[in-house]
């Protein structure tokens, strides 16, 4: 018996896949991974729809008439968001060099942040007073487009803070008047964002912003939304050159 044992044939077991064995992450095969983060971004994206619509209706603004043709099909979930912004800026600049004043988490009532791209080519400033906010984008060194919100509510604010804490999702930052007025678009995925601004009837302009880069931007905008006590007096003589030079 055991001699018939021993001549039994050997089946080689087949080891457990690494993380380093190509088709494989951490033991998941890639198309399994692909799957399930893409059924999360569909999820979140839904979530991120129903709410926004939700916002819309009891904010007294009509889903049905009057919104631009790109956020009635997202509305109505014809398209992803994501996807269609993607599709009109499919190479916008990615912009990494970053300067604020004052520093993110700092509090204060005005400040200008500044972010360059790495050849220098594209920028993107942000500057707010009060309840304020200015958006400027920059290519070549000679155009510029700005983007103003004004008054901003304090729970548009506070909402926009929380909803930019997630590595994924799709927030938008607009006024009481949202599409009929200047308003932000920003699209999150693994950190990664990509920010886009509309002025309705007049131009539209979009960025990438690096994980580091959207974190400080957050940051640096809590420390203006996230309350007055204790804020600074700061106002932009404060600055030695009185603004950031491009």
């Amino acid at each position: 018996m055991p001699d018939q044992m021993d001549n039994r044939p050997t089946i080689p077991r087949r080891p457990k896949p690494s993380g380093d064995e190509p088709g494989f992450v951490d033991g998941i095969p890639v198309e399994e991974l692909v799957r399930l983060t893409r059924e999360f971004t569909a999820r979140i994206t839904n979530e991120d729809r129903q709410r926004l619509a939700l916002e819309v209706t009891e904010s007294g603004k009509s889903l049905q008439t009057g919104l631009p043709f790109v956020l009635q099909q997202f509305f109505k979930g014809k398209i992803d968001l994501d996807v269609e912004l993607g599709k009109r800026f499919p190479s916008s600049p990615l912009v990494s060099s970053v300067s604020f004043l004052p520093a993110p988490g700092k509090r204060a009532r005005y400040g200008i942040a500044q972010f360059v791209g790495q050849d220098g080519a594209a920028g993107l400033s942000l500057e707010i007073s009060g309840s304020d906010l200015e958006v400027s984008f920059l290519l070549g060194g000679m155009i510029s487009v700005r983007f103003t919100l004004t008054s901003l509510a304090d729970s548009s604010r506070q909402r926009f803070l929380e909803l930019m804490q997630r590595s994924n999702g799709i927030t938008f930052l607009w006024t009481k008047e949202r599409w009929e007025r200047d308003y932000l678009v920003f699209v999150v995925r693994e950190r990664y964002a990509r920010m886009y601004a509309f002025s309705p009837g007049r131009f539209e302009a979009a960025c990438r912003l690096t994980p580091d880069g959207l974190e400080q931007l957050v940051a640096w905008l809590g420390g203006f939304w996230s309350g007055d006590s204790g804020a600074q007096e700061l106002k932009p003589e404060d600055h030695p050159s009185g603004t950031f030079s491009w």
